[in-house]
């Protein structure tokens, strides 16, 4: 031992105030004084001690006063007198004490600690924990040893000194670090200073760890379930799997147990989940669902994918869905697949089938092989084949089997100024159907050529662009495709269904979605892009496309039998992208109809996102009523608005909403606004929202409440999901509105 003189500067704090740039971590924490350390290590002795004075006194005590300090190992206690027992290495600390090591930091008005044996009582303490970015304070802090401490009289919370907006008060907390968890009696939650919760026993993790307990409560209420409570209870069941199991009140329809299971061993991962609902007081009858997925790899190139879904009838959906695209579910897929990947081809094998909710039923696949490969010949040449074999079932259909084989070959020849690829393809299709009308051919098949020629130029020049130095590119482009018609009628639909017409889809070699028709064509497409971009840090500026097809014969095939369509040229489809300013974002798709002078489809969207916290979004879709050549007497029409955003308030504040409206039917699709506040300490939030409910338009109403306590839970039902797919661009962490919450308490 080494009794030195007034050689150290003491610590005197253990934490101190953050700055509000500090708002992910609660405070900052003051370790033992590095200069007493240094000279503790370079002392070579097991324990280090040092006092602006000190005196020894009878039975082997020694009294050290002013700045007294005892160090060892990671261990480090400071008071303003220590009477220190070199026998029994004992030590009794008054006044200013403070105590820290790797896990925790302590402050009280006495300590009595042992040092051999790490063992010790502080009264009047505070505390922080390290990992954790915790405080608080007790009326006795016993330390059992390095790993294990018992609170008595003690509170909680993350708020950073000088705050107490919410606080845990518990009679009795165990410290397990060792274990990573601890424990308390008689809690009682506060939140400013009123008492919202309370639980005889109450268990947390001290890490990042999970741990099994109950996850934070969430309620709610709408107009189709009432009232609604869920009170989910966690499972750590070992580190690569566990399960949450969800009692769900809902005062319209009864009490539903949901269930959530989820592994991840080395070659596969995936969950299950489920819910079950007895006598549903609405319906009445039961209601559940299932679903299950799974992905992995049973070697490098060899993976797989399996998918189940059910749900116990039509309007599941409709009565338990969480927004538009649940109700808007008209299938649910059950899926098996695999595929194995080569270096340059792919063979793939499925079974699919579905449950269906609403329309007509689709054909299953049972199974369907596919397999594809490209690459590169001799003299230039490249090569590709894709095929698929499938049998398809139905019940009520014509079904059978399909085989689909369409290699090709192209010259692709391309230099700095242009590109030019010839490409021949010949696609042979076979049928061999069940269940055929009388008189029709039950061993259809079809055999077509299919011809193309690709050619673009490239020109490039430099300009200013208002101050900023810009290329300007010009890319033509012309496209020509020849394939003869050849009759279909008698090949029934088993996939295959008109593509979307867009920019896109001037390029491609069938009109059609699916291998059941390959359209006629002999027609020319010409098209143009143009480009800007800044020649300093080679973003791009402006991109805008547009094109049209010529055709030089009519076309013949349809998805159904009819007349052929006459038509000298397609519509003008064009596609806009701009960077306005740095913050400022444009984009477009217009689809244009010479003949009836008329814009048959469009989508235009800005996106303001500067760096203050501020995000807005507006967005106009329109596709005019045409009639469905492939379903004659049938017209699609769609004519919407769709704004949102956040938008701060001052120093803790956001507002968010959204506003997506279909003009047509003069009818809000989903809309919701929401108010927000954040602090180091915690954050709320509230949001009412109203929605489509059902696929007749039929809408409902909801409120959301979430109160965030940061470093423990959240109270209330999650707004994140919402907020991230009704607001384009949202991202929590930028614009905080949302939260994470801590898992397993």
């Amino acid at each position: 031992m080494l009794l030195a003189g007034s050689l150290a500067t003491p610590v005197t704090a253990a934490v101190s105030q953050p700055s509000d740039a500090q708002c992910g971590s609660a405070f900052e924490f003051i370790g033992p004084d590095p200069a007493v350390a240094a000279r503790a290590k370079a002392s070579g002795q097991p324990i280090y001690v040092v006092a602006d004075s000190s005196e020894a006194e009878p039975g082997g005590e020694i009294r050290l006063r002013g700045q007294a300090a005892i160090v060892k190992g990671d261990r480090q206690l400071n008071a303003d007198e220590v009477t220190f027992n070199r026998d029994q290495q004992a030590a009794v600390a008054t006044g200013a004490v403070v105590f820290g090591d790797s896990r925790m930091m302590l402050e009280g008005s006495s300590l009595e600690y042992n040092i051999d044996a790490d063992q010790g009582t502080i009264e009047n303490a505070s505390y922080a924990l390290r990992e954790k970015r915790a405080r608080g304070r007790a009326t006795r802090i016993i330390r059992r040893d390095a790993s294990r401490h018992t609170l008595e009289g003690a509170f909680y919370t993350t708020c950073p000194p000088g705050k107490r907006d919410w606080a845990l008060r518990s009679s009795k907390v165990d410290l397990d670090f060792d274990k990573g968890e601890g424990s308390a009696r008689n809690v009682v939650l506060d939140f400013k200073g009123i008492p919202i919760l309370y639980s005889p026993y109450f268990s947390f993790p001290l890490s990042d760890e999970r741990k099994s307990g109950f996850l934070a409560p969430s309620a709610g209420t709408s107009d189709e379930l009432g009232f609604e409570l869920r009170a989910p209870y966690y499972l750590n069941l070992a580190p690569n799997y566990d399960a949450t199991l969800t009692p769900r009140y809902m005062s319209k329809r009864g009490l539903m147990m949901e269930g959530l299971g989820r592994y991840l061993f080395t070659d596969f991962q995936g969950e299950i989940g489920g819910t079950y609902l007895p006598s549903d007081s609405e319906a009445g009858r039961d209601r559940n669902s299932v679903s299950f997925m799974q992905s992995g790899t049973f070697t490098p190139r060899w993976t797989h994918y399996l998918t189940f879904n059910r749900v116990s009838d039509d309007a599941y959906f409709e009565d338990f869905g969480k927004g538009i695209n649940d109700v808007s579910t008209t299938h649910l897929q059950r899926l098996a697949t695999t595929s194995y990947n080569g270096d340059n081809w792919r063979l793939k094998g499925q079974v699919e089938t579905y449950q269906t909710l609403t329309g007509s039923q689709p054909y299953r696949r049972l199974p369907q092989l596919m397999f594809n490969t490209s690459g590169f010949a001799p003299g230039g040449l490249s090569y590709a084949l894709d095929s698929e074999y499938t049998l398809y079932d139905h019940p009520d259909q014509v079904d059978g089997a399909r085989l689909d084989l369409y290699p090709s070959l192209s010259l692709p020849w391309e230099r700095a100024a242009f590109r030019i690829e010839p490409r021949v393809g010949f696609r042979y299709t076979q049928y061999d159907l069940n269940n055929q009308l009388p008189g029709q051919d039950d061993a259809p098949s079809r055999s077509v050529p299919i011809v193309s020629l690709d050619s673009g130029l490239f020109f490039e020049r430099d300009l200013d662009l208002w101050g900023v130095s810009a290329m300007q590119t010009l890319e033509p482009r012309l496209y020509y495709l020849y394939v003869p018609n050849r009759d279909q009628d008698d090949i029934p639909i088993f996939d295959t269904g008109d593509t979307d017409f867009s920019f896109q889809s001037l390029f491609r070699s069938n009109r059609f979605s699916g291998p059941d028709r390959q359209g006629d064509a002999n027609q020319v497409t010409a098209a143009v892009t143009s480009r800007f971009l800044s020649t300093t840090s080679g973003t791009e500026l402006f991109r805008g496309s547009i094109g049209q097809v010529r055709y030089l014969h009519d076309r013949q095939v349809a998805l159904r039998a009819g007349p052929a369509v006459e038509a000298n040229e397609s519509a003008i489809v064009g596609e806009l992208w701009a960077r306005l300013t740095r913050a400022l974002l444009a984009r477009g798709d217009l689809e244009w109809d010479p003949d009836s002078g008329s814009t048959q489809r469009s989508v235009f969207g800005l996106y303001y996102r500067p760096q203050n916290g501020l995000l807005l979004n507006a967005s106009y879709r329109m596709r005019r009523e045409l009639p469905n050549l492939s379903a004659p007497g049938l017209t699609e029409s769609m004519e919407q608005i769709d704004l949102s955003g956040v938008v701060p308030l001052g120093r803790n504040w956001q507002l968010v909403g959204r506003s997506y409206y279909s003009l047509p039917e003069s009818k809000i699709i989903e809309s919701f606004v929401g108010v927000g506040y954040e602090s180091c300490c915690w954050g709320a939030r509230v949001v009412t929202r109203r929605y489509v409910r059902d696929l007749g338009g039929d809408t409902t109403s909801a409120i959301l409440f979430e109160l965030e306590l940061k470093g423990l839970t959240n109270i209330g039902n999650k707004v994140e999901n919402l907020l991230t797919e009704g607001v384009f661009g949202y991202n929590r962490d930028a614009y905080g509105f949302g939260s994470t919450p801590t898992r397993g308490f």
